[in-house]
């Protein structure tokens, strides 16, 4: 991809470089915005409006019919051709286990909820701004979502203004609707959008903003707190962990956390029982197990998407160990693959010299968009250990965002390639594969066998 052309803007005795590349494609670009509104905050599922209609899939392929007709340059790189290779490995486990096209609904669904939003994301956030846009979409779905959670918490049926019912017991396990539907999930989404709202933060030049998006990661913990949630609980220890680590380097992230215990020890204690001898627990070792005998009975192909809960009656609660049963070795060196070559791209842009960049502002600004989609990454890889979530949308959405993010800055670094070598993904390729044995061998070990 050819760098975008640079002029040089006069203004009295200054000079400063202006970035002349310009979003293409407006339209396909509101229809995914108006996409993105629907995917988090999902208003056609609240009970004021209730719209029996597939907006999802309209606005979806009206921005893919935008995509191909007026998207110019198109964008391709080798996620996305990774996304393309896990979706023909589900079809040939579909193959594999002589179901063929019985089951198509799993393989249309791997198209159109993983791959093409990743597309489309990748082609249309061609500009800091559009990104932007999407990133605050995101971070106030996930005020809304907590915003219900205290409806939830205050209703004596526990019942929230989205209709969405927590069930009344000793343990608080708030959720919102459609995808959000379980504490799980609204506090993998909520630890994913912190770093979003610090960036904002960080980028706010008025005190009254700071404090207003600062108050947005107070709410966001609170409403972690209230899903209930021990996977979130342990994502969010490692977020504020990797956030000390990446801006303030290792010796005072371990000062830090060693402050941070006795809080953290706190907070544990007012969540559910975190014990391996609680039943929740062991029914999650349990279905480690059988992933484990899933693995083993077909290692290339697996036994085929969603069909886990066919051989088991609980999901995985591991998103690593679904992928290698659903999908065995194929696609989990794929999706891993991913993965990895997604650290891969913001730790690049992250170590880059500013200074040799064609224009210093933008790029420090996609320097800052990287690190703070680093630690909402490391949050969802984190919390995903604890919960069966390979094929979520809004972690593709999040994806793309990085790619978007690498793609932006190869345009203004020449250090900075703007597709990854074949080098660079051969070793993230075998940095996949090995970790395979690696964590099949943890897994064993915490299961005794």
């Amino acid at each position: 991809m050819n760098n975008p052309t640079i002029k040089t803007v006069k203004n009295g005795n200054n000079a400063q470089p202006q970035d002349e590349l310009k979003a293409t494609c407006s339209m396909g670009f509101f229809f995914l915005f108006i996409y993105t509104v629907l995917v988090f905050v999902r208003p056609h599922e609240w009970p004021l409006f209730e719209i029996n209609f597939p907006l999802l899939r309209i606005f979806i392929i009206l921005a893919f019919v935008s995509y191909l007709v007026s998207l110019a340059p198109k964008i391709w790189n080798v996620q996305c051709s990774l996304l393309l290779g896990m979706f023909f490995v589900v079809v040939l486990s579909e193959f594999r286990a002589f179901r063929f096209f019985s089951n198509a609904y799993v393989m249309q669904e791997s198209f159109v909820s993983n791959f093409l939003p990743f597309l489309l994301y990748v082609g249309f956030l061609q500009t800091h701004g559009r990104q932007k846009w999407i990133m605050f979409v995101s971070m106030a779905a996930s005020l809304i979502m907590v915003q219900q959670a205290w409806s939830q918490i205050s209703n004596p049926l526990g019942i929230g203004w989205a209709e969405a019912a927590m069930p009344r017991g000793d343990a608080l396990q708030a959720r919102y609707i459609g995808i959000f539907n379980d504490p799980n999930d609204m506090g993998m989404f909520l630890i994913m959008n912190m770093p979003i709202a610090v960036y904002f933060m960080t980028q706010a030049t008025s005190k009254i903003m700071r404090l207003l998006y600062l108050t947005c990661v107070v709410a966001f913990l609170a409403g972690i707190y209230w899903t209930g949630s021990r996977g979130s609980l342990v994502g969010t220890f490692v977020v504020f962990i990797a956030f000390f680590y990446l801006r303030y380097g290792k010796p005072k992230t371990i000062v830090l956390s060693l402050l941070a215990s006795p809080v953290a020890l706190f907070v544990m204690t007012k969540f559910r029982a975190i014990s391996t001898d609680d039943e929740s627990a062991n029914s999650r070792l349990e279905a480690w197990y059988q992933g484990v005998q899933m693995f083993k009975y077909r290692p290339l192909f697996g036994v085929g998407k969603e069909q886990f809960v066919e051989y088991h009656n609980k999901t995985a609660h591991n998103s690593y160990v679904l992928t290698f049963a659903e999908l065995g070795t194929a696609g989990y060196t794929l999706w891993m693959t991913f993965i990895v070559i997604m650290f891969y791209m913001l730790i690049r842009i992250r170590k880059l010299d500013p200074q040799r960049a064609t224009n210093k502002a933008l790029f420090l600004k996609e320097q800052s968009v990287a690190v703070y989609l680093t630690i909402s990454m490391i949050g969802f890889c984190t919390t995903a250990f604890f919960i069966s979530r390979t094929y979520i949308l809004f972690f593709y959405i999040f994806a793309a965002m990085c790619a978007a993010c690498y793609i932006r800055a190869s345009r203004l670094h020449p250090d900075l390639e703007p597709s990854i070598s074949w080098p660079s993904f051969s070793k993230c390729a075998l940095g996949a594969f090995i970790s395979l044995p690696i964590l099949y061998v943890i897994i064993v070990v915490l299961l005794g066998l």
